[in-house]
């Protein structure tokens, strides 16, 4: 990969809406390090959730050149599903957890596409995240923070080798919005891992390695 996680030439993404066209990607060009901790900010539709898909390959580009991993994930017939399950873990602002599991169960719910035995994993992580002392608990029985922890651990359990969160502070107070990131920072300096972060918050700017601040689908200089 040449150091480079994520490489993009000339990216553009259009959605038809109706007989409207939104370009909410517009020709940009970036590359992500390996171990980069990048921030991808803006206000509200300035694009950020649509980039983190396309980045994470949740998404295809319209146009334009996207290697993802040193695979051209624009090619015909490759599987961006497949690419995604073995190197991609994502953190979503509104958890998505299954509200009638516990959080160990949450956990290891990638295990019904891998096939694997991820409940020793899984244990581990949720201690990592400091809720070892919760894995028997539900949804409804955990604080925000705690859900995030628990969507954490599960983005961590297919051992990813980038991780992507979309707006992963959204939903909760400065104290815990502080902990979810400075979580996602510990996970990057101690193992390695390269992760990507799209918040509108720009008050986070100055913590991240590097930022790419979108305006309207383009890179503001």
């Amino acid at each position: 990969m040449n150091g480079a996680i994520v490489e993009a030439e000339k990216l553009v993404r259009r959605y038809q809406r109706g007989t409207e066209t939104i370009c909410a990607v517009r020709g940009i060009d970036f590359s992500i390090a390996v171990g980069d901790f990048l921030g991808v900010t803006g206000k509200a539709g300035a694009g950020k959730t649509t980039l983190l898909n396309l980045i994470g390959l949740m998404d295809k580009p319209t146009e334009g050149k996207l290697t993802v991993l040193g695979h051209d994930v624009t090619r015909r017939g490759i599987s961006l599903d497949r690419l995604r399950r073995e190197n991609v873990g994502f953190v979503f602002q509104d958890f998505y957890l299954i509200a009638t599991l516990t959080a160990l169960e949450n956990v290891m719910l990638p295990s019904l596409w891998t096939g694997h035995n991820l409940e020793p994993k899984a244990k581990v992580l949720l201690d990592r995240v400091g809720l070892s002392h919760r894995v028997t608990h539900r949804p409804s029985e955990l604080s925000g923070g705690e859900m995030q922890r628990v969507a954490v651990a599960r983005a961590l359990v297919n051992s990813p080798k980038l991780l992507c969160a979309d707006e992963p502070t959204g939903n909760l107070d400065t104290k815990t919005r502080d902990s979810i990131f400075n979580l996602l920072q510990e996970l990057n300096r101690t193992e390695k891992l390269t992760v990507v972060v799209a918040t509108h918050d720009l008050s986070l700017e100055p913590r991240f390695q590097r930022v790419i601040r979108l305006e309207d689908g383009n890179v503001c200089r």
